[in-house]
């Protein structure tokens, strides 16, 4: 079930910390509030993927290696409430909500994008959308500009929306899973795929095969 704003707007409220729905800083209510949904803005913080010194990425190197690499060919940006980001045609960034959010362990959300902006050729999540319960801190937004035009975004402006649905409570939190990597973000996360146990299995395997053959 899909929680109409009477009832967000009721956890958002809710006296019991376990049932509480965290979303701050929330500025104008009246203006985020959807029927099934509520806006979340646009942080101040943007990482762009720095492609002129990138060849490619060996996904199966070391994770101390990967991580630099991966910190190396990402440039970070950060713009004033004023300033706008300008996201051009093919172009990818991250980006992060302005809010802390926090989701009780009975509920998980989505993230999606505003029809608004959709309508400009912003997309705000590539596959990324879902929020698990107990998922704490600030959600990344995946963006790509599909248009032919250049957009320009600037922060704490609306552009996705969360929507909450009911679940039984999950005994395996988000923050408390063995292989979470963005729990307790507070801002533009980089990806840390070079933390999943897959890469090590296909370098031991791989070791395996070379020394077989050595």
């Amino acid at each position: 079930m899909i929680l109409n704003e009477t009832q967000i707007l009721e956890r958002l409220l809710d006296k019991d910390p376990e049932k509480r729905i965290i979303i701050t800083p929330f500025i104008h209510p009246e203006e985020q509030f959807g029927p099934t949904s509520v806006d979340v803005r646009l942080g101040t913080e943007f990482q762009v993927l720095k492609r002129a010194n990138l060849t490619h990425m060996d996904m199966i190197r070391g994770p101390e290696a990967l991580a630099a690499e991966t910190l190396k060919s990402v440039a970070s940006v950060k713009v004033n409430p004023t300033q706008p980001f300008v996201l051009h045609p093919g172009e990818f960034a991250l980006a992060s909500t302005l809010e802390y959010i926090r989701v009780p362990l009975d509920l998980a959300a989505r993230l999606e994008g505003r029809s608004t902006w959709g309508r400009l050729g912003l997309q705000i999540h590539a596959t990324a959308g879902f929020v698990d319960p107990g998922f704490r801190g600030a959600l990344t937004f995946e963006l790509s500009n599909v248009s032919t035009v250049p957009i320009q975004l600037y922060p704490g402006v609306r552009i996705g929306q969360l929507c909450f649905f009911q679940s039984v409570a999950t005994r395996l939190p988000y923050n408390q899973k063995k292989l979470t990597k963005y729990s307790g973000k507070m801002s533009t996360a980089t990806s840390a795929f070079f933390k999943d146990p897959e890469y090590a299995r296909i370098r031991e395997a791989r070791e395996r095969i070379e020394y077989t053959y050595s």
